[in-house]
């Protein structure tokens, strides 16, 4: 199935839908109802809906879209010729690293941000940096054992915080590699102290390195089919085969007409550090289903249930989940008292 910019697509493994932005090869960029852009293998996608512009779509992307350039790209390839005391520190995996043009008086000068994949697989990826309200995107391919530049930093220009969110797929011949989303923060305050700059496998200079991913959790990835079919088949037969264990709200009751559940991960396990991002949704998403069958079983007026913020993945899992209960009538709940990353859900129609 060939696709075009502006079709409209679903997910064939998983719950989603949304338009198509980009293609490159059988890699195809789908942004979905949140804006977020997810980069899926066009065997994945199923087509709902050509593009209503067919002869007329723009192929160039928005001016606050970066595609970076190979010639901003750096073979890190020759890792022999480093200091193996300095590879040996590292481990393999994808880091944000911030390099300073001069090494020798860092927290005064100008720093460039790089990307480095210090793996031996390819990457597509997408990363979203969010400066005073304003979104840049930049997005390219990134071979193995490569760095690419992203941009030059100017500290006395940059906020406290520099939020970024990287979204990226593993191009592998031999394996299905799931996406994977991270979210983190560049404080200014880190680029000012230069205890925080040292040596590293990319560069002679001194760097501040930030591991995103390392290869033990990339390679996790590869293992989500099995884990994602199960999941897709307790939701399918749960209303047939699961016996709902009402109790399981009771913990949770504020009042008799009142639960609050928080699905953060760490509320849910013991050792959330050790656990793949797929499958800390798959345990995040269980567990929404089972408290909400719990509620409307016992007949609890409304539940609220605290997933955060994020990248918003949860929060269009939940909604689609919330779907299939056409009785329910749900939406975010009030903000002064639950903050931004609450929904709320009625089991019993709102009075008025």
């Amino acid at each position: 199935m060939k696709f075009k910019k502006g079709d409209k697509v679903k997910y064939l493994d998983e719950i989603g839908e949304g338009i198509v932005k980009e293609i490159h090869g059988d890699l195809v960029i789908v942004e979905d109802d949140l804006g977020f852009e997810i980069p899926m293998k066009a065997n994945k996608l199923i087509l709902v809906e050509h593009s209503k512009n067919m002869n007329n779509i723009d192929d160039t992307t928005d001016m606050q879209d970066n595609i970076i350039e190979g010639d901003t790209k750096t073979d890190l390839s020759i890792l022999s010729n480093h200091n193996k005391s300095k590879i040996q520190q590292f481990t393999d995996g994808i880091y944000l690293v911030i390099k300073p043009e001069n090494p020798k008086v860092p927290i005064a000068s100008p720093h460039q941000l790089y990307l480095v994949n210090f793996t031996s697989y390819d990457v597509y990826f997408l990363l979203h940096q969010i400066k005073v309200g304003n979104t840049n995107i930049y997005h390219s391919f990134l071979n193995d054992y490569t760095a690419i530049k992203l941009e030059n930093l100017k500290i006395e220009d940059m906020p406290n915080e520099l939020l970024c969110t990287l979204q990226s797929i593993i191009i592998s011949k031999e394996h299905i590699f799931l996406p994977f989303i991270s979210t983190f923060a560049i404080k200014r305050s880190t680029l000012l102290k230069e205890d925080n700059y040292s040596e590293n496998p990319f560069f002679d200079e001194p760097t501040i390195s930030i591991l995103i991913k390392d290869l033990k959790e990339i390679n996790e990835l590869k293992n989500f089919e099995k884990q994602k079919d199960e999941l897709e088949i307790n939701f399918s037969k749960s209303k047939e085969r699961l016996i709902v264990d009402a109790s399981i709200i009771d913990k949770y009751l504020v009042s008799p007409e009142l639960a609050e559940v928080d699905l953060h991960l760490e509320k849910l396990v013991d050792d959330p550090q050790n656990i793949s991002p797929d499958m800390a949704l798959n345990i995040q998403l269980s567990y929404f289903k089972q408290c909400l069958d719990a509620a409307i079983s016992k007949d609890i007026d409304k539940i609220i249930f605290i997933h955060g913020v994020g990248a918003g993945i949860l929060k269009r899992e939940m909604y689609q989940i919330l779907k299939n209960y056409p009785d329910l009538y749900y939406g975010d709940a009030p903000i002064r008292q639950y903050g931004i990353g609450a929904t709320e859900v009625y089991i019993k129609p709102i009075k008025k």
